[in-house]
């Protein structure tokens, strides 16, 4: 889509993913490009359309300085969807406590290569809707409640 952009055969595009979104950036970094503001108003709109959309989409600001070239300084309004680690109810308890002890003490670390990571928040990170939270994930949340 960016390059369909950049050759104009789109006038716009949507797109979801991490921040910042290499190809968004790079696409922002040569050609004009700007990130249109999706308003907290949508997502009462949004969730409206049933209970599913309510659990899932939530009010979000894209940071200033996520695409430097698009957004001259200023934060966006957008719509955001949790990014999930996702694996199975197979894998070992252990392993998982142990990788989710690992990223969240890892956040600043990765968050200067993936700007969400920054943001992962202990209070909020056991809500995993629809996705049932892994035991191992359980036992460190657990481990880690003051």
């Amino acid at each position: 889509m960016p390059e369909s952009l950049e050759h104009h055969r789109l006038d716009a595009f949507f797109w979801s993913g991490g921040l910042p979104t290499a190809a968004v950036e790079q696409l922002s970094e040569r050609f004009a490009v700007r990130l249109v503001p999706l308003e907290p108003a949508l997502i009462s709109k949004l969730h409206a359309t049933g209970e599913s959309a309510s659990h899932y989409y939530r009010s979000a600001e894209m940071p200033a300085d996520a695409y430097r070239d698009a957004q001259d300084g200023e934060a966006v309004p957008t719509v955001a969807v949790a990014n999930l680690l996702v694996t199975t109810d197979q894998t070992d308890p252990a392993l998982a406590e142990g990788f989710t002890r690992t990223v969240i003490d890892s956040r600043d670390r990765i968050g200067k290569e993936v700007h969400p990571a920054q943001l992962v928040d202990l209070r909020t990170a056991i809500y995993t809707d629809p996705l049932p939270l892994h035991e191992g994930a359980k036992r460190y949340y657990r481990s880690v409640k003051p």
